[in-house]
């Protein structure tokens, strides 16, 4: 498979996926994920994907103003 942006090679990858809300930034660390080795675009398959969905809303109900959670621990 390769790159809908560039068309360069993808790598699978451990990534940090970033969310800026309103009031909160929501960091998950070590999310598998595609990445191109050109531009660095980022591809998650559709579990990854649901699972990250998931642990918004869960996270977005908390006041923090930052939170970070491992990708690992929050879905085993």
């Amino acid at each position: 498979m390769n790159c809908y942006m560039c068309k360069g090679n993808l790598k699978i990858k451990k990534v940090n996926y970033v969310v800026d809300l309103d009031n909160t930034i929501i960091i998950i660390k070590g999310v598998p994920a595609k990445v191109c080795e050109q531009c660095g675009e980022q591809y998650f398959d559709d579990t990854t994907a649901e699972n990250i969905e998931k642990m918004v809303n869960e996270l977005r109900k908390f006041s923090t103003e930052i939170t970070v959670v491992n990708y690992k621990k929050k879905t085993a």
